[in-house]
């Protein structure tokens, strides 16, 4: 039987998506800062989705995929950490149970496109790479999983760090043999498999996201590490109470042993509005900021190649936001969008080194303190 072709969700410009406006001195500014940033999202999407979202448990089944290079690019991104897990969603319905397997299939599918584009894409193992590519005019492509979907095997975690992984989910949202998810009931912790696996992480070199962490999975993974983790894709608590925004608590506790917390921009996510747009997610760099300082802040779209509200309708049932008013969020609809992160900060009144920070400075510094 012929394999399926499929549409594909254009890259950029697939939905009319605000440019923050800035006055001719900001303009000047905003271009003069482009000119030699260091632009770094720490949790993305770059996979291409099929344009019909009803059709993308067919198309994550295919395992044949497009990589949204063009769309990064276009964002002006110079590295991005790459989130991989979403064609799991074709073979298991909650990302949770994830099968090993089908990650590392993903993986090795980019991985090779990756290669193939050579010419401008380059994978990204360590920091300085990061610097190289942004030397070289290349776009990064740090390879991360979402979920650690190892079941009980310890040493799959070598595997993946073999394969090229520096980044990695402790947990998604369930219960695994690591510890509790954040939509878990119980919200029990790490268990000692999850013990051992923190620390395998620490010695190997690979860093911890605990963006999905139960609250007791979280604070119990800080006190543990020996080096400092992120939140690569959160919003504050404190001013969108959801299941998946972080308490004042964990966003300190991170911060204090040197980690990293970074703003979501999923659509329905940060705001009710049926004509949602960055501001909300600024509303939280804001908030970021005067809680843990300038020096733990940095950015973690979440952003996908597609129609992210199709896709959580489709395929993210239960685990989707409570409510989706929104088609997109507009000015920050797809990576294609990231420049205008520094358009929003420069509007919000930030100066140079605070942006310079939350572009990609922080994030180096994590990453030297944690992969190397």
């Amino acid at each position: 039987m012929p394999t399926p072709q499929f549409a594909l969700a254009a890259q950029v410009g697939r939905v009319p998506s605000m440019r923050v406006p800035l006055d001719a001195s900001q303009e000047l500014r905003f271009r003069r800062l482009m000119d030699d940033l260091v632009l770094i999202d720490v949790h993305q999407h770059p996979m291409v989705l099929s344009d019909d979202a009803a059709e993308l448990p067919a198309y994550f089944r295919r395992n044949a995929y497009a990589w949204g290079f063009d769309a990064v690019k276009a964002g002006g991104w110079t590295a991005v950490a790459t989130a991989n897990l979403l064609s799991c969603l074709g073979k298991e319905p909650d990302a949770s149970f994830s099968r090993f397997g089908d990650l590392v299939d993903e993986l090795g599918m980019m991985l090779a496109d990756v290669h193939k584009r050579g010419d401008s894409v380059m994978k990204i193992g360590r920091t300085q790479d990061i610097l190289d590519a942004r030397q070289s005019g290349k776009v990064g492509f740090l390879p991360t999983v979402e979920h650690l979907s190892i079941d009980h095997e310890l040493h799959r975690v070598d595997v993946l760090y073999g394969i090229g992984i520096r980044l990695a989910g402790l947990t998604y949202t369930r219960k695994s043999w690591i510890g509790d998810g954040q939509f878990e009931r119980t919200n029990c912790g790490l268990s000692e498999f999850g013990v051992d696996v923190v620390k395998r992480m620490n010695d190997i070199g690979m860093a911890i996201d605990l963006s999905h962490a139960g609250s007791r999975t979280a604070l119990e993974t800080i006190e543990l590490s020996q080096v400092p983790v992120v939140f690569s894709h959160n919003a504050a608590f404190a001013i969108r109470p959801t299941r998946r925004s972080r308490s004042d608590e964990e966003l300190l506790a991170c911060a204090a042993k040197g980690g990293l917390c970074c703003v979501t921009a999923v659509p329905n996510s940060l705001s009710d509005d049926p004509r949602q747009d960055i501001n909300c997610v600024l509303d939280h760099y804001d908030y970021f900021v005067k809680l843990v300082g300038i020096d733990h802040v940095g950015i973690g779209t979440d952003t996908q190649v597609g129609d992210h509200v199709g896709f959580h309708r489709v395929l993210l049932g239960r685990n989707a936001p409570d409510s989706l008013p929104a088609p997109y969020l507009d000015g920050l609809e797809s990576p294609a969008d990231g420049c205008n992160i520094i358009r929003g900060l420069i509007v919000r009144g930030y100066d140079d080194v605070a942006i310079r920070k939350i572009a990609g400075q922080n994030a180096l510094d994590f990453f030297r303190r944690t992969i190397s």
